[in-house]
């Protein structure tokens, strides 16, 4: 009830503002110059790219991963720069080179231009869904994008209305802890408060797993049981906690604007299941007596959260040892049904007073956040883009040298074993030339050896016999 009341609200006042900053939110976005896409496209004229032909460069590298395990970064530059020339079926083939790639000793730092490539190349052949997932695999693919390439991707779903795209995109920057590029702030602000809005709060919950009785265990023997450790961040699964992670830390990155800090922050840590840090914040803001300190919407938001808040039996008997995983740890983690009666009646004491002491504003946050990231985007643009050229110059100078170095050394690894060659060869004529000219010499010396006798080794019977002749001369004489 709380939700729908919400949104009905919340769509009223977009069509109120529809001719104003909603209409510019789609339409003055990062402008089209913002991509710089006449500099990266120079990028092609580059002999070291313009005169490889991507299907056979990918066979070649496939052929060098299954024989050597290991490609080299330069290779697979060269090979992510020509992406966008590649047809949508194989995507898959060079999605292996780049999981290859992630798991060999030469992919670590990742290379940002390798990703940088990847993600406008993904964009241009319409495969931002295969990207997210490979985002979202970190440990196989390593896909973490600089910032231009993440403004870019955001940019990208915004403005075609995909809220809930644009807003796991800024869960990654969550994840790396880092909001601090202007622009990439705005429009995570702008992706994640928009998909909470537009969202079913039950959608966004992790749905369970159904069991499969007929489905057989697997067990497998292990020397020592690992205890399952939930880390709380790149661990987290269910996409209420990572928006609500994301809220909260927007919210401490606003400046200048309490309410909407205070708002953010509280939607946040609702979402986010942290009641307990969330109600210490509401009391605090009570506190303050400051008319208008924080948006209805958040209270409505968080007296949500704590309803659709999954409880636990606190009766309930854990399981052995060697069968728990991280969801275990996770269930650990929810309210228990006394908890949760405990929880939403400090809730509804704090919001009575709030609304009492007229702390609360009815007004949507919504247009407040569009004018936050849509007004100032451009006077970030100027600099980015400026930024963003010297970056693409300094990658093409990079794959130059590296280039330039990968053939110096080839070139050495060719000598040298030209040299091996030569050497082996030369050892060879000087043993035949050596043996022609000592011929002579070795079979004179064969000749006047003398002859070497193998020692006489008698028997036991032999040395007996001689004894019993000895004993009869000396008898005899």
């Amino acid at each position: 009830m709380a939700t729908s009341m919400c949104r009905a609200w919340v769509s009223r006042n977009i069509k109120v503002f529809s001719r104003g900053i909603s209409f510019s939110a789609r339409r003055h976005l990062l402008s089209e110059a913002y991509s710089c896409q006449d500099a990266w496209q120079k990028r092609l004229q580059s002999p070291i790219l313009s005169n490889v032909s991507l299907n056979e460069f990918a066979v070649q590298l496939r052929d060098r991963f299954e024989k050597q395990k290991r490609a080299s970064v330069i290779d697979v530059d060269i090979l992510v720069n020509k992406m966008h020339e590649m047809d949508v079926s194989d995507a898959d083939y060079m999605e292996d080179l780049i999981h290859r790639f992630r798991n060999s000793e030469d992919a670590v730092p990742v290379k940002d231009s390798i990703v940088h490539a990847i993600v406008r190349a993904y964009i241009d052949l319409g495969l931002t869904d295969r990207l997210l997932d490979m985002m979202r695999n970190r440990r196989d693919y390593g896909i973490f994008p600089d910032s231009y390439a993440t403004n870019i991707l955001m940019d990208h779903f915004i403005k075609g209305d995909n809220y809930a795209d644009a807003a796991r995109v800024s869960y990654e920057v969550m994840l790396q802890e880092d909001f601090s590029h202007p622009i990439s702030f705005r429009l995570s602000l702008l992706a994640a408060v928009k998909h909470l809005l537009t969202s079913n709060m039950a959608d966004l919950a992790l749905q369970p797993t159904p069991d499969n009785p007929e489905e057989e265990e697997d067990w497998v023997k292990v020397k020592v049981i690992r205890y399952p450790y939930y880390d709380d961040h790149f661990d987290i699964k269910d996409e209420r906690f990572l928006l609500g992670k994301t809220l909260y830390m927007l919210g401490g990155c606003v400046q200048n604007n309490d309410r909407l800090s205070s708002s953010l922050k509280v939607m946040g840590l609702g979402l986010y299941q942290k009641f307990d840090k969330g109600l210490h914040l509401l009391e605090e803001i009570a506190n303050t007596n400051k008319k208008d300190a924080i948006h209805e919407e958040a209270l409505k938001i968080f007296d949500e959260s704590i309803k659709n808040a999954e409880t636990r039996d606190p009766n309930l008997e854990e399981k052995d040892f060697g069968l728990r995983t991280i969801d275990d740890e996770v269930f650990k983690l929810r309210l228990t049904p006394d908890g949760k009666e405990e929880v939403t009646q400090r809730f509804e004491e704090i919001a009575h007073k709030l609304r009492r002491n007229n702390q609360t504003m009815e007004d949507s946050m919504l247009p407040v956040v569009e004018s936050l990231a849509v007004s100032e985007l451009p006077t970030y643009e100027a600099a980015d883009m400026t930024a963003q050229r010297a970056m693409l110059e300094r990658w093409e100078k990079e794959r130059s040298e590296l280039v330039e170095a990968q053939m110096k050394q080839y070139m050495k690894q060719q000598r040298e074993e030209e040299i091996k060659q030569q050497l082996k060869e030369l050892q060879e004529k000087e043993e035949l030339l050596r043996y022609f000219e000592l011929r002579d010499q070795i079979i004179l010396a064969k000749s006047r050896a003398p002859e070497i006798k193998p020692p006489i080794v008698d028997d036991d019977e032999t040395l007996r016999e001689k004894r019993i002749k000895r004993r009869k001369y000396r008898h005899h004489i």
